[in-house]
């Protein structure tokens, strides 16, 4: 069971994860679509990675005031089942392209384009966080920067502990 996510207040807290990196996937926390407030990066480490990353995200700093986890794996990489049952916190799996396996996921139009997710969240609770959230661009913002700073390090070569 998931802890109540409370009121969307303009700058609720959110985590976005974006798995693009084939070594890191890289954490990025946002509140509303406003200020970064922090990014992680967790080690991408085969079969277990969905566990060590809720793992990592209950053990950081951020984890008491984050409200909700936004993942961008194209590949499947993360269950997020798996990171919501261990933290706790409502997950959306978002594409702004329709996913080839497409089961599960649901259309959301907003202002800048259409969206496919895939929660368990309420349809009101998901449109609230994705209106605060999704202020410029293809995607909401803590998904937005994490895939900025994930192709940046994947073409700088950059190591991140």
């Amino acid at each position: 069971m998931t802890r109540p996510i409370g009121t969307i207040k303009k700058e609720t807290r959110t985590l976005g994860l974006d798995t693009c990196n084939p070594r890191l996937t890289i954490g990025v926390i946002v509140r509303g679509g406003t200020y970064l407030d922090g990014i992680i990066s967790f080690p991408s480490s085969g079969n277990d990675a969905s566990r060590m990353v809720a793992k990592r995200i209950i053990e950081s700093a951020y984890f008491p005031e984050v409200r909700a986890i936004m993942q961008y794996d194209p590949d499947d990489q993360l269950d997020s089942t798996v990171v919501e049952r261990i933290t706790k916190l409502p997950t959306m799996v978002i594409s702004n392209s329709k996913p080839n396996a497409g089961r599960g996921y649901q259309c959301f139009q907003g202002d800048l384009g259409r969206l496919w997710v895939k929660t368990r969240l309420e349809s009101t609770t998901l449109k609230k966080i994705l209106s605060v959230s999704w202020t410029t661009g293809k995607l909401p913002e803590p998904l937005r920067v994490a895939h900025l700073l994930a192709k940046l390090i994947v073409q700088r070569g950059i190591h991140m502990r």
